[in-house]
């Protein structure tokens, strides 16, 4: 090649975008460097003729000089993407990251005879992505912190309806000459209803997601008794019938499973108390794809207008004024069958009563 020719090469090479340093020496002697790589590398004219490893003594640090050195006399080409370097500028690091390629240059021996140094700062890109992935995180957090706020809150309910029966009972049973302790009751039954304000704002504050949790096999059987006493309690309701048929064992999440079937028992059990004859009905079959359970009742049903909202935070049904409750059982359960993979349907007739299907896939 003729000298005008490299000057006409050197000349396309230094004006190119494209951030570009030539080593011609085992030692990394920097042969050509253009404007794009020395403003990439924080660095002035003057390096062009210097060894690497003394121009950047960071990098040498960071290996990268090593990784040249075994281009050089491995022959092989480097590629990298999203490297992250730490570049001087006025004495001062500053982390970047890199998309770049160590070409080998070799001759008909495979000798290398240069090294051909490309990059692009990829640092805003890689920035934006993290930054991305940050948000998501937080949201993914604040979602899972909702979920288990609205569980929480949701549970608390129960505990305090206990207590407000109980108190409610002793009044009318036990000591009631006695102002001193009447007064007691009622500063306790105040201060449920403080909490219960609490609670209920609290819940408006949350919208939930699902959290990752383990699995372990439930056995339905074993538990569905004490979620039926315990709605039977709240809601005061004595002469239930109940109709247990087979009940699976079910593969999940415990907890989860509880907030799923204590919910649904609860509401058939309220939505049926004022029924002459209340009645609960639980049974399951299995197939080669999972589980169904089927929970029915013959409570108030739900209004064909609501059945589009049933799974929705905060929401009633129109002909639920009469019962207690805030709207979250449903939006919880449905989303703890979501986390679980599994499927929830309901289907209602006013004043004849609701059935849930509930659908657990069989996951090993």
């Amino acid at each position: 090649m003729l000298p005008e020719d490299y000057k006409f090469l050197n000349g396309i090479l230094n004006y190119s975008p494209l951030a570009t340093a030539i080593y011609d020496s085992p030692d990394l002697r920097i042969a050509f460097v253009n404007e794009a790589m020395l403003e990439m590398w924080c660095a002035k004219r003057d390096i062009s003729g210097r060894l690497f490893s003394e121009v950047f003594p960071s990098f040498k640090e960071s290996g990268f000089s090593a990784i040249l050195e075994n281009v050089w006399h491995s022959g092989k080409s480097y590629t990298a993407t999203d490297k992250e370097a730490e570049i001087m500028k006025d004495g001062i690091p500053i982390k970047r990251f890199f998309d770049f390629e160590y070409k080998a240059l070799t001759d008909e021996n495979n000798r290398t005879y240069a090294i051909l140094h490309t990059s692009i700062d990829v640092t805003e890109k890689n920035v934006a992505l993290k930054t991305i992935e940050s948000h998501v995180q937080h949201l993914n957090y604040n979602n899972e912190l909702e979920l288990i706020t609205n569980t929480l809150v949701h549970d608390a309910k129960n505990p305090i309806s206990i207590a407000r029966i109980a108190i409610e009972n002793i009044r009318k049973k036990h000591l009631v000459q006695n102002n001193d302790f009447k007064n007691w009751l009622y500063v306790i039954e105040d201060a449920l209803s403080s909490l219960t304000q609490i609670i209920d704002k609290t819940s408006l504050l949350s919208e939930a997601r699902t959290y990752k949790i383990g699995k372990k096999v439930v056995h339905i059987s074993e538990k569905v008794n004490h979620w039926i006493h315990e709605a039977k309690f709240i809601h005061q309701v004595t002469d239930l019938k109940i109709d247990l048929g087979e009940l699976h064992p079910i593969n999940a999440e415990p907890n989860s499973l509880n907030q799923v079937f204590s919910n649904l028992i609860n509401n058939a059990i309220k939505y049926s108390s004022q029924k002459d004859q209340p009645m609960l009905s639980i049974d399951s079959e299995r197939d080669e794809n999972g589980i169904y359970y089927y929970i029915r009742d013959n409570g108030i049903g739900i209004p064909t207008v609501d059945m589009g909202e049933i799974f929705s935070n905060m929401h009633r049904a129109s002909n639920a004024g009469n019962f207690q409750g805030n709207g979250i059982g449903l939006f919880i359960v449905k989303r703890m069958m979501e986390k679980l993979q599994g499927k929830i349907e309901v289907s209602s007739e006013i004043n004849q009563g609701t059935e849930v299907k509930l659908y657990f896939p069989i996951i090993d």
